[in-house]
């Protein structure tokens, strides 16, 4: 159970530990770091092109022909 005035959230194991190693690392605790670098501003880059839905190549089509319809 959270302390008041606070939340919980659930990461894989991998990520909480790469977070905790890189807050650490800036010596911060985890909570100022997740807050430094959600507030941050964007960096400059280029859009990357959005994908929509799971076939980030687009929709798979293929054709049939010659084939007799069975029944």
């Amino acid at each position: 159970m959270p302390k008041p005035g606070m939340t919980g959230i659930c990461l894989r194991t991998e990520v909480a530990e790469l977070l905790r190693a890189k807050a650490k690392e800036a010596q911060m605790g985890i909570n100022d770091f997740l807050m430094v670098l959600l507030t941050k501003a964007p960096q400059k880059r280029p859009s990357e092109p959005e994908n929509v839905g799971s076939n980030p190549t687009g929709p798979a089509t293929f054709w049939v022909r010659n084939i007799p319809y069975a029944q």
